[in-house]
């Protein structure tokens, strides 16, 4: 194999999908057929089974065939006739580096990825290959970031993780009210985030990888796990600078009902908190090492979140489900059980009602203050991150994620190009992202003042 490591600028693929044969993956080739097809947009797709993935090729262009042909029909004959995506199979890390290197950006959906992630995510850093993907799994990303942060920062290579569902809304929300206070002469010193409605399904892809987290660590890591700042290994209780006992108290997450003052909802703990505050936390961290003083973030800003609930009562029994699922999923009798009676299998994912009918809320609430003046009121601002026509975990995942790697080949603009290392996606992509969002089809997104702005619970 050629060990020479291409310049990025003259790789024949934008992004290549690996995973393309899963549930996400698929969803993911759809995506790219149909709106980058006939484009600028090169790319190609990868999977462990060759003849699946040269399946799913055909079946995603067969989609376009059909859309295309009503086009040409409308607009005359001189659209360009659509080809199908090259095909790669990569199981060795010989045949991972090897694939790597022909892209700018590797979108992976092979999960579960404490399983099947570590050495793709290796091989990009070593090709200097940006590396994207859609875990969700805290070992996984802990991983990634003790081994190969300092690598992918000394080539400006960057990784990133969780760039679906979870935590992109919740990621980008922080970050961007935090941005929206410091363009003003604040800064950020909480952020409150909530999942107001929604309509959305549940894939087997994601319950085996939430089964592998607590099947695969001692309690003694799953305990780890639970602090916010599992992702910033300094910052943690046996790390070199562990944060101050004061600022990380108020990271505490929520675990029983609420009543949010600022927003004046009830609210439930959220079963995505767990990965989306660990994001937040490490976002927090790279924007004060890089930033300093200067950062949008103030030095004791914390993050919490939960779910909108229409009253108190919904709020008390979601808040009890929420518990009574997380002991039956932790013991492996019940465990089995639930995931074989209720729950759907690896690889099956929502109804195609939910999937293409399927949409999402996502409210981030900052509260901000003047550094030179803190005795000033600040009036908070939100946040919102919106899914439309597309099940959030899954369509609207796949969309989100295409995007985010889209940021990293198709711009030179995107902050992480500079930087380098394990990155949050607010982090690596900020503003960039945002722009490729308001032009796509799923997605809205927007930073007000809280006061006045409708929240649909």
């Amino acid at each position: 194999h050629n060990t020479n490591v291409v310049p990025s600028s003259s790789r024949p693929y934008d992004v290549i999908v690996f995973g393309a044969t899963g549930f996400t993956g698929r969803l993911a080739a759809t995506y790219l057929s149909r709106r980058y097809s006939g484009t600028a947009v090169k790319y190609a797709l990868s999977g462990r089974d060759a003849e699946k993935t040269k399946r799913v090729a055909e079946e995603t262009n067969h989609h376009l065939y059909r859309h295309q042909s009503q086009q040409r029909c409308d607009v005359g004959k001189d659209q360009k006739t659509p080809h199908l995506p090259d095909v790669f199979v990569a199981t060795t890390p010989e045949q991972m580096r090897e694939v790597t290197a022909k892209a700018k950006v590797v979108l992976s959906f092979a999960g579960p990825f404490a399983k099947f992630g570590y050495d793709l995510t290796e091989a990009c850093v070593a090709t200097k290959t940006h590396y994207l993907d859609i875990t969700g799994e805290p070992h996984f990303v802990r991983e990634c970031v003790e081994k190969l942060h300092e690598k992918a920062k000394a080539s400006r290579t960057c990784v990133v993780n969780c760039v679906g569902y979870d935590s992109i809304p919740w990621d980008l929300g922080s970050w961007a009210v935090a941005q929206s206070f410091k363009t003003d002469g604040l800064v950020c010193e909480r952020a409150e985030a909530h999942k107001g409605k929604s309509k959305l399904g549940v894939s087997g892809g994601t319950i085996a990888s939430a089964a592998g987290v607590i099947a695969d660590n001692s309690m003694a890591e799953l305990k780890k796990m639970g602090d916010p700042f599992y992702f910033v290994p300094e910052l943690c209780r046996d790390g070199k600078r562990p944060l101050k006992k004061e600022i990380k108290e108020k990271w505490r997450l929520q675990s029983g009902p609420e009543f949010d003052q600022a927003t004046q909802k009830f609210t439930k703990p959220s079963i995505m908190a767990g990965i989306n505050s660990k994001v937040v936390a490490r976002s927090y961290s790279l924007v004060r090492d890089e930033e300093k003083e200067n950062a949008c973030f103030a030095e004791d800003f914390s993050y919490g979140e939960s779910d909108f609930c229409e009253d108190e009562s919904k709020a008390i029994w979601g808040a009890r489900g929420i518990k009574t699922f997380g002991y039956l999923f932790a013991i492996p009798p019940t465990r089995w059980l639930v995931r074989k009676t209720m729950l759907p299998a690896q690889g099956q994912g929502p109804s195609k009602d939910i999937l293409e009918n399927g949409y999402s809320n996502v409210y981030v609430v900052g509260h901000g203050r003047d550094k030179n003046d803190p005795s000033r009121k600040v009036e908070p601002r939100v946040a919102h991150f919106e899914f439309k026509d597309a099940d959030p975990g899954y369509k609207g995942t796949a969309a989100l994620a295409v995007e985010a790697a889209l940021c990293l080949s198709l711009s030179d603009k995107a902050p992480g190009l500079r930087m380098g290392g394990c990155l949050t996606p607010s982090v690596a992509l900020g503003e960039i992202l945002i722009e490729r969002l308001r032009e796509a089809p799923n997605f809205s997104f927007s930073v007000s003042a809280l006061k006045g702005k409708e929240l649909k619970v």
